[in-house]
């Protein structure tokens, strides 16, 4: 065996026996999270409302009025405004210091908080132990060890397949067929080789796009490489101006915008509702999207009304996209629902990896200890 392979073997089944655990509850965690959207949804009566004779519903500039009576003590962050009329729209409040902020179903006709989703607790607690091994995320600690474990397993997947290959294996069908006549080590280490060639490839996706939330420097980095837009160095200082006293944005006006450039011809849209003097945006969801997080964004000046920019999704740069879709690439909704589906799958195996490298290194060790007492008895 050579010096370098020995040497990858040996990182690999060591990383695998330290960091495999971690990786394990990542990848079923993820799998948790993988139908998030759709298991809050059917087990969220609150997210449906009844639609009244007239069927007309407030406009956002009242919903947003209403709710701000509703809960004075709480500032209003954002309003999604949905087109079905059976769908609720969704609110979120910000919380006092330290507390979760909320965010809430509310009767687009009645001005009716119908509360939160039901999981929504659940799914938040399980979100942060995934990204940050937190409940309250943005832990410092669990984002080196979930960063160190996406790290990993890039690592497992490339030096995985190096080791397969140079090992002398050619044979497709070597690679990719299954023999389950096998026992013992010899299966352990077919379960080890086969399904990790199968799943590889998703295990790259996985962990490439799993460190935009562990790792900052690898988000400023990707965001450097793939951004449009110029380094901040590089755009000239623009003269100070003096500030004009910020007054509340004529919400009826903002959304006449989105209805200029959509009529009704959009599935959803979120309103961001920012601090006193702040732009605002409003990120679209068009008719025909290719998946959810394929939006518009519009940003819109709050004095004027006047929109200052609009990012159709349609028109980013490969880069960008890239930048945008981080979250479907993570899950595989990028790629429909075949995506999402094989993402599971991929994770789902991700504890067979874990038991199958401690099943060939225990086999290993036993060996290794018997082979002094075979020596003595020949002896």
């Amino acid at each position: 065996m050579s010096r370098t392979r020995l040497i990858l073997l040996r990182l690999h089944w060591f990383l695998g026996i330290t960091l495999g655990a971690s990786l394990s509850f990542m990848a079923l965690s993820g799998v948790t999270m993988s139908f998030e959207d759709e298991i809050m949804l059917a087990l969220s009566p609150q997210a449906r409302v009844s639609v009244p004779a007239d069927g007309e519903r407030l406009s956002p500039a009242e919903m947003i009025e209403r709710l701000r009576q509703q809960r004075p003590g709480e500032r209003l962050m954002s309003l999604q405004v949905e087109q079905d009329a059976d769908l609720a729209w969704t609110a979120a409040f910000q919380r006092q210091k330290g507390q979760r902020n909320q965010r809430v179903f509310v009767d687009p006709y009645r001005a009716v908080i119908q509360g939160e989703a039901t999981g929504a607790v659940f799914f938040d607690t399980v979100r942060n132990l995934h990204r940050f091994l937190s409940p309250n995320g943005n832990n410092p600690t669990g984002r080196l060890i979930t960063g160190a474990s996406a790290v990993s397993l890039i690592f497992f997947a490339l030096s995985g397949m190096w080791l397969r290959w140079s090992a002398g294996s050619r044979s497709l069908r070597d690679w990719l067929r299954p023999d389950f006549r096998l026992n013992g080590r010899a299966l352990y280490r077919m379960l080890h080789q086969v399904f990790g060639s199968w799943l590889a490839l998703l295990y790259l996706v996985s962990a490439c796009s799993g460190l935009w939330w562990s790792s900052e420097t690898y988000r400023q980095g990707l965001t450097w490489l793939l951004s449009d837009s110029r380094p901040a160095a590089a755009v000239a200082k623009k003269p100070k101006q003096e500030k004009s006293p910020a007054t509340e944005p004529d919400w009826q006006q903002v959304w006449q915008q989105v209805e200029r450039q959509y009529g009704t011809h959009y599935q959803s849209a979120l309103l961001l509702i920012p601090p006193p003097g702040k732009a605002i945006r409003i990120r679209v969801l068009p008719e025909g999207a290719a998946h959810a997080r394929a939006l518009d964004e519009l940003s819109i000046n709050p004095r004027t009304s006047k929109v200052n920019r609009f990012a159709p999704y349609r028109d980013l740069s490969t880069g960008a996209r890239i930048l945008t879709d981080m979250d479907p690439i993570h899950t595989g909704a990028l790629f429909g629902l075949p995506g999402r589906i094989a993402l599971v799958i991929s994770s789902l195996c991700m504890p067979l990896f874990f038991v199958t490298g401690l099943l060939m290194y225990w086999k290993r060790r036993s060996r290794r200890r018997q082979q002094p007492l075979h020596s003595e008895e020949k002896m």
